[in-house]
């Protein structure tokens, strides 16, 4: 679950990341972007169009829940380890 936030987490990055390009094709998907914020119910907390709070995310609150995901999973699988393979037929555990 830790590794699902962490891949959406990214993938967020680098959505903020090509936003900040401030060119035209960046401004084109951002206004679609917004559009699809506004049908999910979130345009109220994430405007993609606004360069200073995309710019702000992508420097700063991503890139923080990246690496906080990334050190919580390694904590996690030095404490319980990895998951071991079912054992082969006929042998026992």
């Amino acid at each position: 679950m830790i590794g699902i936030l962490t891949l959406g987490s990214a993938i967020f990055t680098a959505f903020t990341g090509y936003l900040s390009a401030a060119n035209w094709s960046a401004q084109w998907h951002a206004v679609e972007a917004k559009d699809a914020m506004n049908a999910m119910g979130v345009g109220a907390f994430f405007f993609p169009t606004n360069y200073t709070q995309v710019l702000t995310l992508h420097v700063v609150l991503f890139p923080a829940m990246v690496v906080l995901l990334v050190v919580i999973h390694v904590l996690y699988i030095r404490h319980e380890g990895p998951v071991h393979p079912y054992p082969a037929k006929g042998e026992t555990p």
